[in-house]
């Protein structure tokens, strides 16, 4: 089997080849092709001119055509794609119907790859239409990923994008990101707002959390095709999460919604979370998305207040919230929790978390609430005054105004560091290699890379990673970017 680009004085055998495969489709049903519409003489005359139109031969004779073509066109654009920004796509693929079934197609993508790589394109491409069952089954098995579907307006069925990386440091792309949710008795407290005010697919009535980007036993997000945070962090490693990232993943994105207020509660460090739970421990950042008039957070205890006079109290089933500080808060508000801080989020108030990775919460008071049975929800006395440390005040700090254009370090500690990126039209992020970020728009932005672009709704978030491609936010309004510490 040989390869070879097709030279104008074979156009007419090429031509011949093209109407007696759209014969076959059409007899079998498929109607991918109409010869004369799609492909057509001067689609195959131009890509012979361009030198993009391969031949396949036999002993027998020419047996296939197919194109190989650099770039790709503005509807693969919204296409989830996961690798590269220098494409190769394969395109207009027709086969000899007699030599269908003798390995040609497996061999035309091996060498498509080949060629793409000696053209120094980072990955390939090809679609086909969702009713082509051999070159669906075809391209899944010989490329590494289906990414995504678009639909062109005369037909009556999808076409399915599949895709390869070609290189070892071919650019890992930018994806969004599907929350899990905790919600019904999980969290009692929980309401709707995240479906009213983001338009999210809740649960049911009482959603109190949006993991956006966990990896959380149980509770993990998934990307567009399904696949979960672990599993992508197994296949990728350090080029999604940055080196030193990948296990424990170290950190979780939340949006929480607090119809009335949760429990008091505080988080152990890592140490004592080890040593007790065998995982992380818990310091996290709250960014205020929505707070009704007047709603309250619990942040620290009171001055004063020591673990003696607060153990008497829980021991002896005192109300302990007047030893509790808190504190009005408004949109746009943030708040620093270390480890060992008490707190708790008022009723009438939606926000976003970034925390360490870890479902560790230690429960001291729950304000004598109980559910319809008359049962009132565990407390964990003794191991939140293990960790409890009564002089921690926080730290408190503001976005900044969206027509404050650029990006802007909000908190920068051990476990995180947490960015606003305001955006008025165009706005370039700089390459993160040691960290992968966690992107959530507060206003619909679109992350763009050469070739490709991600449209990430208000409440939305994304995945990009470390070997990501620089990338430029698109739109008018802020994003939240979270990355790892060092």
């Amino acid at each position: 089997m040989t390869f070879a680009r097709v030279t104008m004085d074979a156009l007419g055998a090429v031509c011949a080849l093209f109407e007696a495969a759209v014969h076959d489709m059409q007899a079998r049903g498929l109607m991918q092709w109409t010869w004369g519409k799609y492909p057509r003489e001067d689609i195959l005359r131009e890509d012979i001119e361009r030198g993009q139109l391969w031949r396949v031969d036999t002993a027998e004779g020419l047996v296939a055509v197919f194109a190989l073509v650099r770039g790709q066109g503005e509807e693969y654009a919204d296409i989830p794609w996961r690798y590269g920004v220098d494409p190769a796509c394969l395109h207009r693929v027709a086969l000899q119907p007699e030599k269908s079934g003798r390995g040609v197609g497996k061999a035309i993508v091996a060498f498509a790859m080949d060629e793409a790589r000696r053209m120094g394109c980072d990955c390939f491409r090809v679609d086909t239409y969702g009713q082509n069952a051999r070159a669906r089954k075809l391209f899944s098995d010989t490329t590494e990923r289906e990414a995504g579907t678009f639909r062109f307006p005369r037909f009556e069925d999808d076409f399915h994008c599949f895709e390869s990386p070609l290189t070892d440091d071919c650019p890992l792309l930018p994806f969004r990101m599907h929350p899990a949710y905790r919600h019904g008795d999980m969290t009692p407290w929980g309401g709707e707002r995240l479906k009213t005010l983001y338009g999210k697919d809740i649960p049911d009535s009482r959603t109190g959390e949006a993991l956006e980007i966990s990896c959380i036993d149980g509770l993990a997000s998934v990307d567009d095709a399904g696949e979960t945070l672990p599993a992508l962090i197994a296949r990728h490693g350090a080029r999604l999460t940055g080196a030193g990232h990948e296990h424990p993943f170290p950190l979780l994105l939340k949006l929480l919604d607090a119809k009335s207020s949760l429990s008091v509660q505080v988080h152990p460090n890592d140490a004592y979370a080890m040593a007790h739970e065998g995982k992380l421990g818990k310091t996290e950042a709250w960014v205020i998305l929505h707070a009704e008039a007047g709603a309250e957070l619990c942040y620290g205890l009171k001055d004063g207040v020591t673990l003696t006079m607060l153990r008497a109290a829980l021991i002896g089933g005192q109300d302990v919230a007047p030893m509790i500080a808190a504190v009005q808060v408004a949109a746009g508000d943030v708040l620093y929790m270390p480890s060992g801080m008490v707190h708790a989020i008022g009723g009438g108030i939606t926000l976003y978390e970034i925390q360490q990775s870890s479902d560790v919460t230690y429960r001291l008071w729950d304000f004598n609430r109980t559910n319809e049975q008359g049962e009132k929800r565990e407390l964990h006395v003794e191991k939140s005054l293990d960790v409890i440390d009564p002089t921690l005040a926080g730290l408190r700090a503001t976005l900044p105004d969206a027509a404050a254009v650029g990006v802007h370090t909000v908190l920068d500690v051990a476990a995180f560091t947490l960015r606003c990126a305001c955006v008025q039209g165009e706005l370039a992020l700089a390459a993160n290699r040691e960290s992968f970020t966690m992107f959530t728009a507060l206003e619909e932005l679109v992350i763009a890379w050469p070739n490709g672009q991600l449209k990430v709704k208000a409440g939305g978030s994304a995945l990009i990673p470390a070997a990501a491609p620089q990338v430029t936010l698109k739109g008018m309004g802020r994003a939240l970017l979270a990355s790892a510490g060092a």
